[in-house]
């Protein structure tokens, strides 16, 4: 067979194939080497370029400190039980007995921060430390029927919760550390969903 002959047997389309098939090799690559790298640039992208806003919390994280239980004791005057052997987050709250709208304000919002929980709502104790020598009405409590009243032996307590001028709810975890304060008048929707984070531990 000549040259010529040879020459004519070859198929056009078999030639224009071979680039075809290089190209989509090398975009086939190109696409795994992207999905490797683009992540990396991201995440340097955000860490040094443009870091993304961080959300501030609710509350306020407190360094941890020792609530002293030894002096606090139940309205009937029987010591209040540890978080290590309950195994509960507590929620607690100072106000004097004649509690007012603000104070009434408070009872409510933990009271359905704690509901909110779902089956969760176990992790959480709610404890109203009243501060003076008024008993609360009895229909408040009534509409409160999982509220603990304590008080308090010594005014250090107080202090530790945040003194006795402004009131504020504390969070005492499971180890019975104060790590968390709050306002009496904190964002609800973000109370709630902050508690139920922070019991989970």
């Amino acid at each position: 067979m000549t040259e010529g002959a040879e020459m004519k047997n070859i198929d056009p389309a078999a030639v224009a194939a071979v680039p075809h098939g290089q190209l989509k090799g090398r975009l086939i690559l190109l696409a795994i080497v992207a999905i490797g790298v683009l992540p990396l640039l991201a995440a340097l992208y955000f860490r040094y370029v443009s870091p993304p806003e961080v959300k501030a919390t609710t509350g306020q994280p407190l360094a941890p400190v020792r609530l002293p239980f030894e002096l606090l004791q139940r309205a009937d005057g029987v010591a209040l039980e540890h978080p290590e052997v309950s195994g509960k987050w507590l929620v607690i709250f100072a106000a004097p007995g004649n509690c007012d709208e603000r104070c009434q304000h408070v009872l409510y919002l933990t009271r359905q921060a704690r509901t909110a929980q779902g089956r969760n709502m176990a992790r959480v104790d709610r404890l109203w430390l009243v501060t003076d020598a008024t008993p609360p009405a009895h229909d408040l409590l009534v509409a409160h029927p999982d509220l603990v009243l304590i008080k308090a032996t010594d005014g250090k307590v107080l202090q530790l919760l945040g003194g006795g001028e402004r009131r504020f709810i504390n969070l005492v975890d499971r180890r019975g550390l104060l790590v968390f304060r709050y306002s009496d008048d904190p964002e609800p929707k973000a109370f709630i969903r902050e508690l139920g984070k922070l019991i989970k531990f």
